[in-house]
């Protein structure tokens, strides 16, 4: 029997949510979308989080998508509420992220007129069309719940590159007879590898003496964490994780090595050495290479700075974009399919290969020389990091924002379990952390979680501490403070003969600030003291933050 219901647009729009197990919605209400906020009202199970700033919200829903693998969604008004989180959809773009945005738009008697109308922008949907991977702007009711199928389709099927919908305003108090969809289960719709491509795969592998595989964060979203560690295990192959990715197997396996470059030189000669290499989820983009691929004989040398990074001819890319495989690296054979069903099919395959040698020493000497490398790049401020992970439990989420101790993060501090560490640098939108931070919060409320802010990017979204204390979220928000906008002032310091201009800050007091948002708030000064300050605030049932002074430098 079909799900046939006479509904108003609004009540459509969040009907078909709710059959898509959508049970968060953030967003801050305007006078263009109360129609669907008195439908959210009326929606049991439904938990609406209210943000200070559109940014905020499209972040928070980012964050939630992150640590869920569900699509996080957001609602905003037509005009300025679109604007606003344009940042967070260019972010969700970047980072294949399953964000989805709704947002109104002016009624559709205006289309095509711009009439200085309350809100009205020249091109909204243009505006989302050149930030998000799916758009589209209904004209009816009735076409609601497809276009919401279709997004979700896309958003669970193919690669989540941020999603938007747009529904004239004046659709949400119109009635009609709609269809809600029932979803179908995403494993019927996954891309599945060719067997023929399994087989090439896994011949060049079983040939490798000194296979390496690089994997990217599309491996957690796939769930196909466990199958990489077998893989890897079965190859005796070194994983290579970047930033991003750097989660998406332990710190502490023997066979994991994370970077966000290509030094020091130990990691260059392992990289130099390998035979075969096989890519999983990533595009090996500029990030992970610093793109300016050569031709050279066999080899592909990427320029980075301080050495180059060569990858073998024989190379194996598993993604399930088909645009990305040999987008920036000729690909030997290209496995276009879900990362999972690519390395449940690779294991089968080669289930009874018996690896080369142990390469466990290697990947040893080649981690030392990276966490040294790192000490000496960040100096005695690493230390702090010592006592954030002191305090936190192994499966505690930790948020990185664009900040000097937060890119240290992405490669010093040890992580455990895949979807326990966020840091979007690709985008490095300064100011994510805290937004992130209450929307990972949201979907894990049993677990702690900690943004670890500069004090620059803090000021830009700290109206969000207000969402922390009022929806009684318990984010531990730490703010490493040197008055300094360091990483800019650094690159003065380097590249403009130490000319400094606007990039030293007036800060405010952050624990007084935190408290009038009736907040704990506490400084910590030093490891051992940020350890305990963690712990007291894990113990807390509401938000903390912690001010973290950092000691001057001498510019």
């Amino acid at each position: 029997m079909k799900n046939r219901q006479k509904l108003s647009g609004a009540q459509a729009t969040i009907a078909t949510l709710r059959a898509y197990n959508v049970d968060t919605i953030f967003g801050i209400p305007g006078v263009h979308t109360l129609p669907l906020y008195d439908a959210m009202r009326e929606e049991k199970g439904l938990r609406h989080i209210l943000a200070r700033h559109e940014q905020g919200a499209g972040f928070m829903a980012d964050g939630y998508a992150r640590i869920t693998g569900r699509p996080g969604v957001a609602c905003t008004i037509t005009g300025p509420g679109v604007t606003n989180i344009t940042t967070p959809v260019a972010d969700a773009y970047a980072d294949s992220i399953p964000l989805l945005v709704i947002s109104t738009s002016l009624p559709r008697a205006s289309k095509g007129h711009f009439r200085g109308e309350l809100h009205g922008l020249k091109n909204q949907l243009g505006a989302m069309e050149a930030l998000a991977g799916w758009t589209r702007a209904v004209e009816s009711v009735e076409e609601i719940p497809a276009a919401l199928q279709d997004a979700f389709r896309v958003m669970y099927t193919d690669r989540p590159r941020g999603a938007y919908l747009e529904i004239p305003l004046d659709l949400l108090s119109t009635e009609a007879e709609v269809e809600i969809p029932v979803p179908t289960t995403n494993a019927d719709a996954l891309p599945h590898p060719s067997q023929d491509d399994i087989l090439a795969a896994a011949h060049l592998l079983r040939e490798a003496r000194r296979p390496l595989i690089i994997a990217g964060n599309g491996v957690t979203f796939a769930q196909a964490n466990q199958q990489l560690a077998r893989l890897a295990e079965l190859l005796q192959a070194p994983v290579l994780l970047g930033g991003k990715s750097h989660d998406v197997l332990p710190t502490d396996n023997p066979l994991v090595i994370t970077s966000r470059g290509y030094n020091p030189n130990e990691l260059q000669a392992l990289v130099g050495n390998v035979d075969v290499a096989l890519v999983v989820g990533s595009k090996l983009g500029a990030q992970r290479t610093n793109t300016s691929v050569l031709e050279s004989g066999k080899m592909r040398t990427v320029k980075v700075s301080g050495g180059s990074l060569p990858l073998p001819a024989q190379l194996i890319h598993i993604d399930i974009d088909p645009a990305e495989i040999g987008h920036n690296y000729p690909a030997s054979v290209g496995i276009a399919a879900d990362a999972r069903l690519a390395l449940e099919a690779l294991l089968e395959a080669l289930h009874d290969h018996r690896p080369a040698a142990s390469r466990l020493d290697e990947v040893a000497r080649v981690k030392e020389a990276i966490r040294n490398r790192v000490r000496r790049s960040y100096g005695e401020a690493l230390s702090l990091l010592d006592g954030v992970r002191e305090g936190l439990p192994r499966d505690s989420i930790i948020v990185t924002d664009m900040t000097m101790l937060g890119y240290a993060s992405a490669q010093y501090l040890p992580v455990y379990e895949p979807r326990t560490l966020i840091h979007p640098s690709e985008l490095c939108a300064i100011g994510c952390g805290l937004p992130l931070a209450i929307g990972a919060q949201a979907a894990a409320p049993d677990k702690p979680v900690v943004a670890l802010c500069g004090d620059g990017g803090f000021l830009l979204n700290v109206g969000e501490l207000a969402t922390a204390a009022q929806e009684k979220l318990p984010v531990i928000t730490v703010i490493f403070n040197d008055a300094t906008y360091t990483a800019v002032k650094s690159d003065q310091h380097r590249r403009f003969g130490s000319r400094y201009i606007a990039t030293d800050l007036l800060a405010p007091d952050y624990v007084t600030v935190a408290q009038g948002f009736h907040m704990q708030a506490t400084r910590a000064e030093g490891p051992a003291a940020l350890r305990d300050a963690i712990r007291t605030a894990i113990d807390h049932a509401g938000p903390t933050l912690i001010e973290v002074p950092l000691p001057a430098r001498e510019w």
